[in-house]
Protein backbone atom coordinates (compact mmCIF):
# COMPACT_ATOMS: atom_id res chain seq x y z
CA UNK A 1 0.00 0.00 0.00
CA UNK A 2 1.66 3.31 -1.42
CA UNK A 3 0.94 6.68 0.70
CA UNK A 4 0.32 9.83 -0.59
CA UNK A 5 3.43 11.69 1.98
CA UNK A 6 1.69 15.09 1.43
CA UNK A 7 -1.34 14.09 2.55
CA UNK A 8 -0.18 12.04 5.17
CA UNK A 9 1.92 14.39 6.82
CA UNK A 10 -1.30 16.95 6.65
CA UNK A 11 -3.27 14.87 8.34
CA UNK A 12 -1.52 13.88 10.77
CA UNK A 13 0.06 16.44 11.83
CA UNK A 14 -1.43 17.44 14.82
CA UNK A 15 -0.16 13.98 16.45
CA UNK A 16 2.98 14.88 15.69
CA UNK A 17 4.01 13.13 12.82
CA UNK A 18 6.34 16.43 11.47
CA UNK A 19 9.09 16.26 9.04
CA UNK A 20 11.07 19.46 7.92
CA UNK A 21 10.34 21.07 4.71
CA UNK A 22 13.83 20.65 3.07
CA UNK A 23 13.56 16.78 4.02
CA UNK A 24 9.81 15.82 2.71
CA UNK A 25 11.03 17.81 -0.59
CA UNK A 26 14.13 15.24 -0.58
CA UNK A 27 12.11 11.88 0.35
CA UNK A 28 9.40 12.68 -2.26
CA UNK A 29 11.73 12.89 -4.99
CA UNK A 30 14.28 10.20 -3.81
CA UNK A 31 11.75 7.94 -3.16
CA UNK A 32 10.73 7.71 -6.78
CA UNK A 33 14.11 7.08 -8.13
CA UNK A 34 14.37 4.19 -5.22
CA UNK A 35 11.20 3.13 -6.05
CA UNK A 36 12.30 3.12 -9.90
CA UNK A 37 15.36 1.33 -9.06
CA UNK A 38 14.24 -1.22 -6.93
CA UNK A 39 11.38 -2.50 -9.56
CA UNK A 40 9.08 -2.06 -6.62
CA UNK A 41 4.89 -1.85 -7.52
CA UNK A 42 4.41 0.63 -4.28
CA UNK A 43 7.18 2.60 -2.07
CA UNK A 44 6.08 4.72 0.74
CA UNK A 45 7.37 6.52 3.74
CA UNK A 46 6.54 4.01 6.49
CA UNK A 47 8.10 6.09 9.85
CA UNK A 48 10.82 8.00 11.69
CA UNK A 49 12.70 6.30 14.53
CA UNK A 50 14.09 8.35 16.71
CA UNK A 51 17.52 7.56 18.46
CA UNK A 52 19.33 8.01 21.67
CA UNK A 53 22.25 9.27 19.98
CA UNK A 54 20.25 12.14 17.79
CA UNK A 55 20.70 11.28 14.48
CA UNK A 56 16.99 9.39 13.21
CA UNK A 57 15.76 6.83 11.15
CA UNK A 58 13.28 7.54 7.88
CA UNK A 59 11.96 4.09 7.38
CA UNK A 60 10.19 3.34 4.45
CA UNK A 61 8.88 -0.20 3.04
CA UNK A 62 7.84 -1.24 -0.51
CA UNK A 63 5.85 -4.03 -1.66
CA UNK A 64 6.99 -6.47 -4.57
CA UNK A 65 3.75 -8.19 -4.16
CA UNK A 66 1.03 -8.92 -2.14
CA UNK A 67 -0.68 -12.31 -3.22
CA UNK A 68 -3.45 -15.08 -2.24
CA UNK A 69 -1.87 -18.12 -1.78
CA UNK A 70 -4.21 -21.20 -0.24
CA UNK A 71 -6.38 -18.22 1.47
CA UNK A 72 -3.67 -16.36 2.80
CA UNK A 73 -2.19 -13.32 1.91
CA UNK A 74 1.76 -13.55 1.15
CA UNK A 75 3.74 -10.01 1.63
CA UNK A 76 6.52 -9.66 -0.54
CA UNK A 77 7.90 -6.36 1.45
CA UNK A 78 11.16 -4.68 1.07
CA UNK A 79 12.46 -2.65 4.26
CA UNK A 80 14.67 0.72 3.71
CA UNK A 81 16.51 3.69 5.87
CA UNK A 82 18.05 6.73 5.29
CA UNK A 83 19.46 9.14 7.96
CA UNK A 84 19.17 12.50 5.62
CA UNK A 85 16.27 11.61 3.33
CA UNK A 86 18.38 11.79 0.12
CA UNK A 87 19.95 8.38 -0.25
CA UNK A 88 18.12 4.99 0.88
CA UNK A 89 19.74 2.00 2.03
CA UNK A 90 18.60 -1.36 2.18
CA UNK A 91 17.53 -3.52 5.16
CA UNK A 92 17.32 -6.90 5.17
CA UNK A 93 14.58 -9.27 6.03
CA UNK A 94 15.39 -10.79 9.23
CA UNK A 95 14.80 -14.47 9.94
CA UNK A 96 12.44 -15.68 12.07
CA UNK A 97 15.59 -16.57 14.84
CA UNK A 98 16.08 -12.69 13.86
CA UNK A 99 13.20 -11.39 14.56
CA UNK A 100 12.18 -13.21 18.31
CA UNK A 101 15.71 -12.37 19.29
CA UNK A 102 15.07 -8.89 18.16
CA UNK A 103 12.12 -8.61 20.38
CA UNK A 104 14.05 -9.17 23.89
CA UNK A 105 15.94 -6.36 23.24
CA UNK A 106 14.72 -2.96 25.49
CA UNK A 107 15.71 1.01 25.06
CA UNK A 108 15.90 2.99 22.42
CA UNK A 109 17.98 2.98 19.31
CA UNK A 110 21.72 4.20 19.24
CA UNK A 111 21.49 6.34 15.94
CA UNK A 112 24.71 3.61 14.75
CA UNK A 113 23.97 1.13 12.06
CA UNK A 114 27.30 -0.94 13.24
CA UNK A 115 26.02 -0.90 16.92
CA UNK A 116 25.36 -4.60 18.44
CA UNK A 117 22.90 -5.87 21.13
CA UNK A 118 24.49 -8.76 23.10
CA UNK A 119 21.11 -10.94 23.54
CA UNK A 120 22.12 -13.05 26.53
CA UNK A 121 20.19 -16.70 26.15
CA UNK A 122 18.17 -18.23 28.49
CA UNK A 123 19.03 -19.56 31.98
CA UNK A 124 18.70 -23.49 31.74
CA UNK A 125 15.73 -24.83 33.31
CA UNK A 126 16.02 -26.00 36.99
CA UNK A 127 17.00 -29.58 37.63
CA UNK A 128 13.84 -31.83 38.25
CA UNK A 129 13.15 -32.72 41.86
CA UNK A 130 14.32 -35.79 43.42
CA UNK A 131 11.77 -38.64 43.74
CA UNK A 132 10.65 -39.24 47.09
CA UNK A 133 12.25 -42.39 49.47
CA UNK A 134 9.79 -44.03 51.31
CA UNK A 135 11.67 -45.20 54.80
CA UNK A 136 10.57 -48.72 56.23
CA UNK A 137 10.15 -48.96 59.79
CA UNK A 138 12.46 -50.48 61.80
CA UNK A 139 11.84 -53.95 62.90
CA UNK A 140 11.64 -54.07 66.99
CA UNK A 141 12.66 -57.00 68.44
CA UNK A 142 9.70 -58.42 71.25
CA UNK A 143 11.12 -57.18 74.89
CA UNK A 144 12.20 -59.94 77.04
CA UNK A 145 9.91 -61.44 79.74
CA UNK A 146 9.78 -60.09 83.21
CA UNK A 147 11.81 -61.40 85.14
CA UNK A 148 10.72 -64.09 88.33
CA UNK A 149 9.76 -62.50 91.76
CA UNK A 150 12.75 -63.99 93.20
CA UNK A 151 15.31 -61.96 90.99
CA UNK A 152 13.53 -58.31 92.04
CA UNK A 153 15.61 -58.24 95.04
CA UNK A 154 19.17 -58.74 93.33
CA UNK A 155 17.63 -56.41 90.80
CA UNK A 156 17.34 -53.88 93.03
CA UNK A 157 20.18 -54.47 95.12
CA UNK A 158 22.20 -53.99 91.51
CA UNK A 159 20.85 -50.88 90.55
CA UNK A 160 21.19 -49.26 94.08
CA UNK A 161 25.37 -50.04 92.95
CA UNK A 162 25.34 -48.89 89.97
CA UNK A 163 23.67 -45.54 91.09
CA UNK A 164 26.48 -45.09 93.70
CA UNK A 165 29.16 -45.90 91.12
CA UNK A 166 28.08 -43.07 88.32
CA UNK A 167 27.79 -40.41 91.56
CA UNK A 168 31.25 -41.29 92.34
CA UNK A 169 32.59 -40.69 88.46
CA UNK A 170 30.45 -37.14 88.39
CA UNK A 171 32.30 -35.97 91.45
CA UNK A 172 35.75 -36.92 89.38
CA UNK A 173 35.37 -35.12 86.70
CA UNK A 174 33.87 -32.45 88.21
CA UNK A 175 36.97 -31.89 89.77
CA UNK A 176 39.66 -32.16 86.18
CA UNK A 177 41.17 -28.60 85.65
CA UNK A 178 39.54 -26.41 82.46
CA UNK A 179 41.60 -27.51 79.33
CA UNK A 180 44.59 -25.16 78.33
CA UNK A 181 43.26 -21.63 76.96
CA UNK A 182 43.60 -21.41 72.98
CA UNK A 183 46.62 -18.82 72.42
CA UNK A 184 45.73 -16.13 69.69
CA UNK A 185 48.49 -15.89 67.17
CA UNK A 186 49.56 -13.15 64.47
CA UNK A 187 49.72 -15.20 61.65
CA UNK A 188 47.10 -14.16 58.83
CA UNK A 189 47.21 -16.97 56.30
CA UNK A 190 49.57 -17.81 53.49
CA UNK A 191 51.13 -14.83 51.64
CA UNK A 192 49.79 -14.09 48.56
CA UNK A 193 53.11 -13.29 47.17
CA UNK A 194 54.36 -16.86 48.36
CA UNK A 195 51.71 -18.21 46.40
CA UNK A 196 50.59 -16.90 43.66
CA UNK A 197 49.00 -19.82 42.61
CA UNK A 198 46.23 -19.24 45.03
CA UNK A 199 45.65 -15.29 44.78
CA UNK A 200 45.15 -16.28 40.44
CA UNK A 201 42.26 -18.23 41.64
CA UNK A 202 40.67 -16.12 43.75
CA UNK A 203 41.28 -13.46 41.45
CA UNK A 204 39.83 -15.20 38.48
CA UNK A 205 37.01 -13.42 36.07
CA UNK A 206 33.63 -15.28 36.02
CA UNK A 207 32.70 -16.95 33.12
CA UNK A 208 31.48 -14.96 30.27
CA UNK A 209 27.81 -15.16 29.69
CA UNK A 210 26.46 -16.76 26.62
CA UNK A 211 24.46 -15.04 24.03
CA UNK A 212 24.09 -13.88 20.70
CA UNK A 213 25.03 -10.48 18.85
CA UNK A 214 22.36 -8.68 16.96
CA UNK A 215 23.00 -5.49 14.21
CA UNK A 216 21.27 -2.32 15.01
CA UNK A 217 19.78 -2.80 11.28
CA UNK A 218 18.48 -6.23 11.82
CA UNK A 219 16.43 -4.21 15.01
CA UNK A 220 15.28 -1.87 12.02
CA UNK A 221 13.47 -3.98 10.32
CA UNK A 222 12.51 -6.39 13.12
CA UNK A 223 10.77 -3.47 14.37
CA UNK A 224 8.81 -2.74 10.93
CA UNK A 225 7.96 -6.22 10.59
CA UNK A 226 6.71 -5.99 14.74
CA UNK A 227 4.80 -3.18 14.13
CA UNK A 228 3.23 -4.07 10.52
CA UNK A 229 1.40 -7.43 12.47
CA UNK A 230 0.66 -5.59 15.62
CA UNK A 231 -1.22 -2.90 13.35
CA UNK A 232 -0.94 -2.47 9.88
CA UNK A 233 -4.23 -0.72 9.71
CA UNK A 234 -6.47 0.04 6.58
CA UNK A 235 -10.08 0.45 6.04
CA UNK A 236 -12.21 -2.65 5.15
CA UNK A 237 -12.94 -2.56 1.61
CA UNK A 238 -9.86 -0.10 0.40
CA UNK A 239 -8.12 -2.70 -0.92
CA UNK A 240 -9.08 -5.65 -3.23
CA UNK A 241 -8.00 -9.08 -5.32
CA UNK A 242 -7.51 -8.02 -8.94
CA UNK A 243 -7.65 -11.05 -11.55
CA UNK A 244 -4.40 -12.31 -10.96
CA UNK A 245 -5.10 -12.42 -7.22
CA UNK A 246 -2.98 -9.34 -6.20
CA UNK A 247 -3.94 -6.90 -3.10
CA UNK A 248 -4.45 -3.67 -4.70
CA UNK A 249 -5.83 -0.47 -3.99
CA UNK A 250 -9.61 0.02 -4.53
CA UNK A 251 -9.71 2.88 -7.28
CA UNK A 252 -14.28 2.87 -6.34
CA UNK A 253 -14.05 2.37 -3.06
CA UNK A 254 -17.26 4.07 -2.01
CA UNK A 255 -16.04 5.25 1.42
CA UNK A 256 -17.12 3.80 5.02
CA UNK A 257 -20.54 4.31 6.10
CA UNK A 258 -19.17 3.94 9.99
CA UNK A 259 -15.85 5.79 10.09
CA UNK A 260 -15.96 6.27 13.66
CA UNK A 261 -16.43 2.12 14.49
CA UNK A 262 -13.69 -0.10 15.13
CA UNK A 263 -15.49 -2.96 12.90
CA UNK A 264 -14.69 -0.40 9.72
CA UNK A 265 -11.09 -1.33 10.08
CA UNK A 266 -9.17 -4.40 9.97
CA UNK A 267 -5.56 -5.58 10.12
CA UNK A 268 -3.51 -5.88 6.89
CA UNK A 269 -0.92 -8.40 7.50
CA UNK A 270 -3.35 -10.68 9.76
CA UNK A 271 -5.83 -11.23 6.88
CA UNK A 272 -7.54 -8.20 6.33
CA UNK A 273 -11.19 -8.40 6.57
CA UNK A 274 -10.92 -11.55 8.51
CA UNK A 275 -9.20 -9.41 11.37
CA UNK A 276 -11.14 -5.75 11.87
CA UNK A 277 -10.14 -3.93 15.40
CA UNK A 278 -13.01 -4.60 17.17
CA UNK A 279 -11.59 -8.01 17.74
CA UNK A 280 -8.77 -6.80 19.80
CA UNK A 281 -8.58 -6.05 23.79
CA UNK A 282 -10.74 -3.15 24.46
CA UNK A 283 -8.44 -0.26 25.01
CA UNK A 284 -5.80 -0.98 22.51
CA UNK A 285 -7.55 1.65 20.16
CA UNK A 286 -7.65 5.47 20.43
CA UNK A 287 -10.26 6.84 17.78
CA UNK A 288 -11.29 10.49 16.92
CA UNK A 289 -13.21 11.69 14.49
CA UNK A 290 -13.82 15.24 13.29
CA UNK A 291 -17.24 16.36 13.39
CA UNK A 292 -17.22 18.41 10.12
CA UNK A 293 -15.25 16.88 7.71
CA UNK A 294 -15.75 12.91 8.97
CA UNK A 295 -11.80 12.56 9.02
CA UNK A 296 -10.99 9.28 11.29
CA UNK A 297 -7.32 9.24 12.84
CA UNK A 298 -6.67 6.17 15.21
CA UNK A 299 -3.71 5.71 17.57
CA UNK A 300 -2.18 2.72 18.73
CA UNK A 301 -1.52 2.80 22.81
CA UNK A 302 0.27 -0.87 22.15
CA UNK A 303 2.54 0.89 19.90
CA UNK A 304 2.89 4.62 20.67
CA UNK A 305 3.33 6.42 17.62
CA UNK A 306 1.35 4.48 15.62
CA UNK A 307 -1.03 6.54 14.19
CA UNK A 308 -3.30 5.98 10.81
CA UNK A 309 -6.06 8.53 8.90
CA UNK A 310 -9.15 8.18 7.06
CA UNK A 311 -10.61 10.73 4.79
CA UNK A 312 -14.10 11.06 4.76
CA UNK A 313 -14.58 13.74 2.22
CA UNK A 314 -11.59 12.39 -0.22
CA UNK A 315 -11.68 8.42 0.96
CA UNK A 316 -7.94 8.45 1.30
CA UNK A 317 -6.23 6.65 3.94
CA UNK A 318 -2.57 6.01 5.42
CA UNK A 319 -0.29 5.37 8.51
CA UNK A 320 2.52 6.57 9.72
CA UNK A 321 4.76 5.45 12.99
CA UNK A 322 6.63 7.85 14.38
CA UNK A 323 8.27 7.19 17.92
CA UNK A 324 11.23 5.45 20.03
CA UNK A 325 10.63 2.06 18.88
CA UNK A 326 9.10 1.10 22.04
CA UNK A 327 5.75 -1.23 22.76
CA UNK A 328 4.16 -0.26 25.89
CA UNK A 329 4.33 -3.75 28.11
CA UNK A 330 2.71 -1.63 30.90
CA UNK A 331 -0.65 -1.37 28.25
CA UNK A 332 -2.94 -3.65 30.97
CA UNK A 333 -2.80 -1.20 33.39
CA UNK A 334 -4.07 1.17 31.89
CA UNK A 335 -6.70 -0.03 30.61
CA UNK A 336 -9.85 -1.15 32.92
Amino acid sequence: MENNLTLCLEALASSGCIVPSEMRCAINISLKYKKRDAGLRSLSLWGRLFTAGGKDYLLAEGVKSVKLVKRKLVFDTRYYFSQNGAVWLDLQSPTDEQFELSKKIRGPFRGDPSHLYFVPDPPPPPPPPAPETSVEPAFITPSDPPAKAEDEGSATEADSATDAESEAATEETETIPDAEPQVETDEEGPDPELNPEGSDAESAEPPAPKGQDVGELVRLASLMRWVDEDCGVVPIGGMVLDAQYNLVKNVVFPGLEFGDKLDSYGHLFRGYEKAPLSKDITGFWSIQQQPLTNDVTIRSLLWPGYHMYYSGSTYDFGSLYFGWGEKNWDIAFMIN
